[in-house]
């Protein structure tokens, strides 16, 4: 896999797609300041002072809905146990404050990944959002290097454990943050109660409502309070 860091970029899931364009192959950007790039459907990530930003090209999981909580896992595990799961793609800490998020999207039959990670949060950072916002390594010194130097170790790791469609229906339980909790799920107007129980064979949110099981493939999920 070829790696290229960059100082600064629009948004290194752009910057893939033109190498890929220009030569097909394997490839991982990352950079130290991502300045345009987005979250799911279309959202904008803040780029924080020492946020870790990188996109990297991957063969779909066998199920390929199920590649975001694949990457997700591995995440999790890589990081064990700093990090855990929202479904579809968020990144969460043990309080269940964002700290990152995943973004797939198929190119030419190939995933292009783009990962986004808070490491450390500084006093001039902005964190007027509507939820919970931490980092990785609050308490912690950071290499000068980190941000080029951790994105091929990450890669590195999951191209090592690729996970079975199965292995991802079972193991996404030990890291999900909202497993058996009340939860909402809203895509456009519609939205949805219930008890998150777990995923589906192709990674659908299966909520409890003590009426029916719904499953529901995509949208925001929120805790109740």
């Amino acid at each position: 896999m070829h790696h290229v860091h960059l100082k600064e970029c629009p948004s290194t899931q752009d910057e893939v797609k033109r190498a890929i364009a220009k030569n097909p192959g394997e490839y991982l950007i990352s950079t130290d300041f991502q300045n345009q790039g987005v979250g799911r459907q279309g959202s904008k990530w803040i780029h924080f002072s020492d946020a870790l930003a990188f996109s990297f090209t991957l063969k779909p999981n066998q199920e390929i809905t199920l590649t975001p909580l694949e990457i997700g896992i591995l995440l999790a595990k890589f990081f064990s146990p700093r990090v855990l799961i929202k479904w579809p793609n968020d990144l969460l800490n043990e309080k269940d404050e964002k700290i990152g998020g995943i973004l797939c999207q198929l190119v030419n039959k190939q995933i292009i990944v783009g990962i986004g990670l808070n490491l450390k949060l500084k006093e001039e950072d902005e964190c007027n959002f509507p939820y919970p916002v931490n980092a990785i390594f609050n308490d912690e010194n950071l290499e000068s290097d980190i941000k080029k130097n951790l994105p091929p170790k990450i890669v590195e790791f999951i191209l090592a454990n690729r996970l079975t469609p199965d292995q991802v229906h079972k193991e996404f339980n030990q890291y999900c943050s909202h497993l058996n909790k009340e939860v909402t799920i809203s895509n456009n107007s519609d939205s949805k109660n219930g008890k998150f129980i777990g995923i589906s064979p192709i990674g659908e949110a299966l909520l409890d409502n003590d009426t029916e099981v719904c499953k529901v493939l995509s949208g925001t999920l929120r805790f109740k309070s």
